[in-house]
């Protein structure tokens, strides 16, 4: 039965391994090609000078974020192995604190880093979108920078938005289950009990 657990960890390690390297090459293969391509077109957007150095500009956000998103992964890792998540049949509020915990355990200014370098990115493909879709209309720009610009404004802003709302569903579900409870309890607080 040992011979069975250790080949099973083995297995799940190449497995991290093996993803972990495809996130990275997936993540940083977009501000590469973006540093590449806004070096090399620098001087080939009459269109909008400005837009083969906002690749470069958002390529340098891209890998700050990823970087900022490593040292938070490797904080919580850190974390949970020096403080092991609670049995599932235990409290729930122990397992609630303890995921409050583990996410708080990289520092708020890296927190509060990683949450403007996004805004920024988010900032930045607006600001893209908009330039690039002018000068796509007029063809007055490399189409490598236009259209790469362009489609890759329109995803990350999809799915900004897409986090957004889900995030703003969770909070109204989170604020709609903490009214229930209240009415609920003036409820109780106002009904008769038979004694």
């Amino acid at each position: 039965m040992p011979l069975r657990t250790i080949s099973i960890k083995k297995i799940a390690k190449r497995k991290a391994v093996f993803l972990l390297l495809i996130a990275n090459i997936f993540f940083f293969a977009i501000p590469l090609y973006f540093l590449v391509i806004g070096l090399w077109k620098i001087n080939r957007c009459p269109g909008n000078p400005y837009l083969p150095p906002w690749m470069i500009i958002v390529a340098l956000l891209i890998v700050i974020d990823r970087l900022i998103f490593w040292r938070r992964l490797v904080n919580e890792t850190k974390f949970e192995k020096t403080f092991p998540r609670p049995s599932i049949i235990g409290s729930v509020e122990r397992i609630k604190t303890w995921e409050e915990n583990r996410v708080w355990s990289s520092s708020r200014t890296l927190l509060g880093l990683m949450a403007t370098v996004r805004v920024a990115i988010f900032i930045a493909a607006l600001i893209g979108k908009l330039w690039s879709f002018d000068v796509v209309m007029n063809d007055q720009c490399d189409h490598l920078v236009s259209y790469s610009t362009l489609i890759f404004c329109v995803f990350s802003i999809i799915i900004y938005l897409f986090f957004f709302i889900g995030t703003m569903y969770l909070y109204c579900a989170e604020w709609l289950r903490s009214l229930e409870k209240t009415l609920v309890a003036c409820l109780n607080r106002l009904m008769v009990t038979g004694e």
